[in-house]
């Protein structure tokens, strides 16, 4: 049943990403919160293999905190290669 589970989690992450890209080509999708998803796939992706491998709650609440900082960090440069590429998109070849 683990197994399925962590399969599970990870199929949908790696299925997600594809189409949140689309979205945020399509215009759909703001870069702000594109990066938003793209930087907050880890901490949940984290915290839910935490949750299926019964890791204890001060173990769950410390590997989450330890991935929710670093995407915090990454957030600003994820955003800016987000905004380059939007920028570079508009721009007539």
């Amino acid at each position: 049943m683990e197994g399925a589970l962590i399969a599970i989690v990870i199929v949908a992450a790696a299925i997600s990403r594809p189409i949140e890209s689309r979205l945020w080509r399509n215009g759909r999708l703001s870069d702000r919160t594109t990066a938003l998803l793209l930087v907050g796939r880890l901490p949940v992706v984290v915290c839910l293999f935490a949750l299926i491998l019964g890791a204890p709650l001060l173990v769950l609440v410390g590997v989450t905190i330890m991935a929710l900082i670093s995407a915090a960090l990454f957030y600003g440069l994820t955003l800016g290669l987000l905004r380059d590429q939007a920028l570079e998109a508009r721009e007539p070849s």
